[in-house]
């Protein structure tokens, strides 16, 4: 299965990894296609993005979440609160309220979204366990522990990312430890002190004081293979993982395709395995890679909403024009953008409708 990790230049915001003030990871599954350039403009500023499994979301910076994307089981039904974090999942996803309190929504398997009561400074959602950072630096996980995954080890950490079958944190000395499955060698962390760790699939980098990044698990494709140089943030994906330079310039390696970051500056990223997004320095969101339906293939210009649904998504463009993109047999017959504006947009699943700007609302599909 593949994964992807997200940094936030915020506090910490991530799936399958999430560390205080740190670094996040999320997955992302079942996504294939040719390498496409992709934008994504959420309503207000984005100031932190997270690949789940076939989703994607992004705090905004009025503490809103926003995601779009595959919404099997929920995943993507973001709830209207004031959130610190977000971090998708496979098939869940978790965020961090203001108030310290996790709240997760989508599957519920293994009580992968059964998040234990109390105060949190972290939340990393995964494949099928999530893990949560306390506010006096204990572990504490939930969900499927067949490989030992839940069973955090005690003492203090600073950052926790959560895997494929296997989880990895960052003590306060910045010695990674990590735990459960290590059939690719993705929990034998080397020694010495990191300054933040994300862990994908099978697949974990670190991100050393010095700026240079060091991986350690499967290497089939080369995404152990780190480049040189100096980083601020690295992002451990299924079979590849990007890394941020200091310059704000994006770098992956690894995987079959979709390894070249589109240019320019950013200060965030999350990779994934055909599907990866980076956030930029104004707070624009910008992917590239294909999702099954080309529901990540936003067209690029400036948008003042998007909605997403099971196979398409949606953007209310900054005139009141309607752009849809994904599944055709979903998006059939929208409106001619010559002579529909909107204010509204709401996609459902096979359909969407739109609130004009005299009041009356269409719907097509």
């Amino acid at each position: 299965m593949p994964f992807a990790a997200v940094w936030s230049v915020r506090s910490v915001v991530g799936g399958f990894a999430l560390g205080a003030l740190l670094l996040a990871a999320s997955a992302v599954l079942g996504l294939a296609g040719d390498r496409e350039r992709v934008a994504a403009q959420s309503k207000g500023r984005a100031v932190a993005i997270t690949v789940g499994g076939g989703h994607a979301c992004a705090l905004l910076d009025s503490g809103a979440i926003e995601c779009w994307g595959d919404n099997y089981l929920g995943k993507a039904n973001a709830p209207d609160d004031r959130f610190s974090a977000v971090s998708a999942g496979s098939s869940h996803t978790c965020g961090l309220r203001e108030s310290g309190a996790i709240e997760c929504w989508g599957s519920n398997g293994y009580g992968r979204s059964d998040a234990p009561g109390g105060r949190f400074s972290a939340v990393s959602a995964g494949w099928s366990h999530s893990c949560g950072l306390r506010q006096a630096g204990e572990v504490e996980c939930w969900g499927d522990n067949d490989h030992g995954e839940t069973d955090a080890p005690g003492g203090r950490f600073s950052a926790i990312s959560v895997g494929g079958n296997y989880t990895c944190a960052l003590r306060d000395t910045g010695a990674v430890e990590c735990w459960g499955d290590n059939s690719s060698g993705q929990t034998d962390a080397p020694n010495g002190s990191f300054s933040s760790v994300s862990a994908g699939a099978h697949l974990t980098c670190g991100l050393r004081g010095s700026g240079k990044i060091e991986c350690w698990g499967s290497n089939y494709l080369g995404q152990r293979d780190a480049p040189s140089g100096r980083f601020s943030a690295v992002s451990a994906g299924g079979n590849r993982a990007c890394g941020l330079r200091d310059t704000g310039e994006i770098e992956c390696w690894g995987g079959y395709r979709h390894a070249n970051a589109p240019g320019g500056r950013f200060s965030a990223v999350s990779a994934g395995s055909g599907y990866s997004c980076g956030l930029r320095e104004r707070g624009g969101i910008e992917c590239w890679g294909v999702g099954d339906y080309g529901q990540a293939d936003a067209p690029s210009g400036r948008f003042s909403a998007v909605s997403a649904a099971d196979r398409h998504t949606c953007g209310l463009r900054e005139n009141g024009e309607v752009e849809c993109w994904g599944d055709e047999l979903d998006i059939a017959d929208l409106p001619e953008a010559s002579g529909d504006r909107f204010e509204a947009i709401s996609d459902g699943s096979g359909h969407t409708c739109g609130l004009r700007e005299n009041g009356e609302i269409k719907c097509w599909g």
